[in-house]
C-alpha cells in the first residue's frame, strides 16, 4: 500500500511539472497600449529555470534569477529589472500579478506556442567591406583592466582621421546592440567609407573585455575610453592630432569627461548626451516615458513624486550609506515590505547610480575646448531635448562656449530612428537602426574640422 502511494504520488508529481513547464504568454494592460509579455519555463535537476521575452522591447531570453513552484503557486525574480512575478495555476491559466519598482499590474498567463521573432534590419553592414577590419586589445593602465574591440580603417593611405565609440548605460558590446540594432557597427561602417577610422570596443565585463563592474561608475568607465583614445594614438594609420570620441547617452557625458583631461582629443560627437545631472534627467525621462505607455496622468504624478522624494534624499547626501539610510526610513513609511525595500534603495544607491544622479557635466562641458557636435532627436523620451538643449544653451551662454555645435533634429527618438511616439516600446519594431542624416552629420562635422 506504501508502494502504491508513493507511486500516486510521483505520477501527480510528474504531471504537476508537466502542467507548469512550457511558455507562458499573456498581456499588461495600461489602458491605451498592451504590453505583452512570456515565460518559458523549465524544469531542472533541483527544481525550475525560466526566461522572459518582452517582444515590443526587443528583449528575448531575458534570464529570470529565482524561479519556484510549490503547490501550484509560481514566483519568479528579475532582480536586474527590479521586477518580480507571482501567480496562482488554476488549470490552464496562470493567475497574478507583474511587479516592478513598487507597481502592481494584473498578468494572467496561458500556454503558447514561442515564435521565432527577428525583425529585419536593413542597415546592417554586408560584405564585401571596402574598409580594413582589425580585431585589437588595449588596456586601461588607471585601473589595469584589458579591453577589446574592433578598429576599422579607410582604404586608401594614411594617416586618417580616427574617432572612439562610446556608449550608453549598462553594459553593452562594440556595436552597442539593442533589440537587434548594431548602430555602432552601422556607424564605424560609414565613417570607414567616408575616409574616417573608428574603434569600437565592448564595455568591461562583456564580450572580450574585462574589468569591475559592480562598484563602477561613469568616471570609471570614462578612463576605459581614454585608454581606446591612447591606443588610437599608437597606430601608425592613425593621423594622432585627429583623433575624436563619439558617445551616445552617457557616453556624451563621458566623451567630456575625458576631453576636459585630454586636451588633445581633437573633436566631440554627443548623441543625446545629457546637460543636466542625473537627477534631472531621470525626472523628465521617468514620466515622459510612463506617459508614452498610456499611463494616466494621476499615476504618472504618484509615481513622480514618490520618485521626487527618494531623489531629495540622493541630492542632499553625503554618501550612498546616509542616502541608503534615510530612503529604507522613507519607504518603509510607505508601507513596503522587506523585499520591496531592498529592491527599491538597493537600485538607487548602487555605486554607477548614485553617481550617476549626483554628476553635473557641467564643468567637464566647460573645460572641453575642442569643436563639439551635440545633437538630439525631438521625440527623444529619455534624454529630453527640451530639457538636455536648453541646458547647452546657458553653459555657451553663461560660458562663452563657441565651440559647441547643437542640433534637434526632428521626429528622431533616443537611439536616432525616424518614430511615431518616441516610446521605448517602439525601438523593436522600427526597421531602421540609425537615421541615414545623422550619419551624414557626423562624417560632414568631422571632414569640416580639418
Amino acid at each position: 500500500m506504501k508502494k502504491l502511494i508513493l507511486i500516486l504520488f510521483l505520477i501527480s508529481t510528474l504531471q504537476c511539472q508537466a502542467q507548469i513547464e512550457g511558455y507562458w504568454k499573456g498581456e499588461i494592460d495600461f489602458g491605451t497600449l498592451k504590453l505583452e509579455m512570456a515565460f518559458n519555463i523549465k524544469a531542472i535537476e533541483n527544481g525550475y529555470s525560466a526566461t522572459l521575452d518582452v517582444p515590443a522591447q526587443g528583449a528575448f531570453d531575458y534570464p529570470v534569477d529565482e524561479t519556484t513552484f510549490k503547490d501550484g503557486h509560481l514566483q519568479l525574480t528579475m532582480s536586474a529589472m527590479d521586477a518580480s512575478y507571482s501567480g496562482t495555476l488554476k488549470d490552464d491559466v496562470i493567475e497574478g500579478e507583474f511587479t516592478q519598482r513598487g507597481m502592481t499590474f494584473p498578468l494572467n498567463l496561458v500556454k503558447a506556442e514561442k515564435k521565432e521573432q527577428k525583425k529585419a534590419r536593413p542597415q546592417d553592414p554586408l560584405p564585401p567591406f571596402n574598409y580594413h577590419i582589425e580585431e585589437v586589445t588595449f588596456v586601461n593602465e588607471k585601473e589595469g583592466n584589458t579591453l577589446v574591440g574592433t578598429l576599422t580603417i579607410p582604404q586608401g593611405e594614411g594617416p586618417f582621421p580616427a574617432m572612439v565609440l562610446v556608449s550608453g548605460s549598462g553594459q553593452q558590446d562594440r556595436d552597442e546592440e539593442l533589440m537587434n540594432h548594431r548602430p555602432f557597427w552601422i556607424i564605424a561602417d560609414y565613417c570607414a567609407l567616408h575616409g574616417i577610422a573608428v574603434l569600437r570596443y565592448d564595455d568591461r565585463g562583456i564580450g572580450g573585455s574585462k574589468g569591475e563592474v559592480e562598484n563602477a561608475t561613469t568616471m570609471d568607465f570614462s578612463y576605459d575610453a581614454e585608454a581606446a583614445f591612447d591606443y588610437l594614438r599608437t597606430r601608425k594609420e592613425i593621423n594622432a592630432s585627429k583623433i575624436g570620441i563619439l558617445g551616445h547617452s552617457e557616453g556624451g557625458i563621458i566623451n567630456f569627461m575625458v576631453a576636459a583631461r585630454r586636451p588633445e582629443v581633437a573633436f566631440l560627437v554627443s548623441l543625446a548626451g545629457p546637460s543636466v545631472n542625473g537627477i534631472e534627467v531621470l525626472k523628465e525621462q521617468q514620466a515622459a516615458i510612463l506617459r508614452a505607455s498610456g499611463m494616466s496622468e494621476e499615476a504618472v504624478q504618484f509615481s513622480s513624486n514618490a520618485n521626487a522624494q527618494l531623489f531629495d534624499i540622493i541630492e542632499a547626501s553625503n554618501d550612498r550609506v546616509e542616502a541608503d539610510s534615510l530612503m529604507r526610513q522613507l519607504v518603509k513609511g510607505w508601507g513596503y515590505n522587506e523585499e520591496l525595500t531592498e529592491q527599491t534603495v538597493s537600485q538607487m544607491t548602487m555605486p554607477w547610480m548614485y553617481y550617476f544622479l549626483k554628476y553635473d557635466p557641467t564643468e567637464a562641458i566647460v573645460k572641453t575646448n575642442c569643436p563639439a557636435l551635440l545633437l538630439n532627436g525631438s521625440k527623444d523620451l529619455q534624454v529630453i531635448a527640451s530639457q538636455n538643449l536648453p541646458g547647452y544653451e546657458k553653459i555657451i551662454a553663461d560660458y562663452g562656449k563657441t565651440n559647441l555645435t547643437l542640433r534637434e533634429l526632428p521626429d528622431l527618438n533616443h537611439l536616432f530612428q525616424h518614430c511615431e511616439t518616441g516610446s521605448p516600446n517602439e525601438y523593436y519594431e522600427i526597421e531602421e537602426t540609425i537615421s541615414p542624416e545623422v550619419l551624414e552629420l557626423i562624417v560632414e562635422f568631422v571632414k569640416g574640422i580639418y
